[in-house]
């Protein structure tokens, strides 16, 4: 990861992501367990939400997109390689980030530690906030992450 898809800019999203970072205010709300892929609702205020994902050694979570969400993924820690629009990104250096906008088809490969990443999201178009692979279209157009 190299940084942002897109250039910074004040906006909500970012100042919210600052914010979370700074003050890592915790609110647990549910956990959720998909294949290789174990997260966990740690905020959500209004249409704010920050979520963690916990990726299982050698997993791939395959390309897709969220078209009801805007995000920044987060380092945290492990073996990722993040993909953002057929770009690969590989900065594994804590908090290091990329913007993912709700047409940005995305996912990763997580190599021998498997990893870890938060998700800090804004809902957009008045849906709300929940586990965000139920917002979720694929390639291969599926409409939830199985």
């Amino acid at each position: 990861m190299s940084g942002l898809l897109v250039p910074t800019k004040e906006d909500d999203l970012t100042n919210f992501k600052s914010w979370w970072l700074s003050n890592r205010y915790f609110n647990p709300i549910c956990m959720t367990n998909v294949a290789d892929e174990h997260g966990m609702i740690l905020y959500r205020e209004n249409e704010y939400q920050v979520e963690l994902f916990m990726m299982e050694p050698n997993s791939t979570i395959v390309p897709h997109i969220h078209p009801n969400v805007d995000s920044y993924e987060v380092y945290l820690c492990g073996d990722i390689r993040f993909m953002c629009n057929d770009i690969w990104y590989e900065n594994n250096t804590l908090y290091s980030d990329i913007r993912i906008l709700p047409n940005s088809w995305h996912g990763g490969e997580f190599g021998a530690n498997g990893g870890a990443f938060l998700s800090v999201q804004k809902w957009l178009n008045g849906v709300e906030p929940k586990f965000v692979g139920d917002d979720w279209v694929g390639k291969d157009g599926s409409e939830k992450y199985e």
